[in-house]
């Protein structure tokens, strides 16, 4: 561990090996293709922003979107473990609070949430998601892994529309439904190109529909 609560680039990605190996020894992982393609492709471009953005640390961005889906260790319908929490908690257990700390803010845009945004959620899950995140402060690796994490969608790197299309079809979801998601997605898309003064879409060179 190094002193400021994330691994080396070496440790994280021996870290997501174990965790990607465990849950394809545990259970059916159907979706190990597209797990090990969203994990790294958001680490991939949150690097590549980072290297752009003043006052940023490309690796530790890299670690940090490699890290954000540990919890999926473990699948959430057969354990009935919230892939958040499992990742926080157990990346916190290995000493890396900043790590532990990702797992939990890329699934809450929000620190104040509505319970009604999250109808899929077990009431557990979201008190302790409250309980958590009154406790944190969101900075710049938070946006950007919550950004990065949006232009992901089976196999392939994808504008908003294409995103928010998936997850509404994924879990059944109303398009109003998910519009939190899509305005906390267009101010983190706004406030990284403000910083870095280039198109993001121009940056990952992402086509739009």
């Amino acid at each position: 561990m190094n002193d400021k609560g994330y691994p080396t680039l070496e440790t994280a990605e021996k870290i997501w090996r174990e965790g990607f190996d465990y849950r394809c020894a545990t259970t059916e992982f159907k979706v190990r293709d597209e797990y090990v393609f969203h994990t790294t492709g958001v680490a991939e471009t949150a690097q590549k922003i980072a290297a752009h953005t003043p006052d940023m640390n490309p690796e530790k961005a890299y670690i940090l979107g490699l890290l954000h889906d540990y919890g999926k260790k473990y699948d959430e319908r057969a354990s009935g473990r919230f892939h958040a929490r499992a990742g926080f908690e157990e990346l916190n257990a290995m000493g890396y609070p900043a790590a532990a700390k990702i797992c939990l803010t890329h699934s809450f845009p929000s620190r104040d949430f509505c319970d009604e945004d999250y109808a899929s959620y077990p009431a557990d899950w979201l008190e302790w998601a409250h309980r958590e995140l009154a406790k944190v402060t969101y900075d710049d690796y938070d946006r950007l892994i919550q950004l990065c994490d949006m232009f992901f969608e089976g196999m392939q790197m994808v504008d908003f529309e294409t995103r928010f299309s998936g997850i509404v079809r994924r879990y059944n979801l109303k398009l109003e439904d998910v519009e939190n998601l899509r305005k906390n997605a267009e101010r983190n898309l706004a406030y990284f190109e403000a910083k870095i003064g280039v198109g993001i879409y121009q940056l990952l060179n992402i086509k739009t529909l």
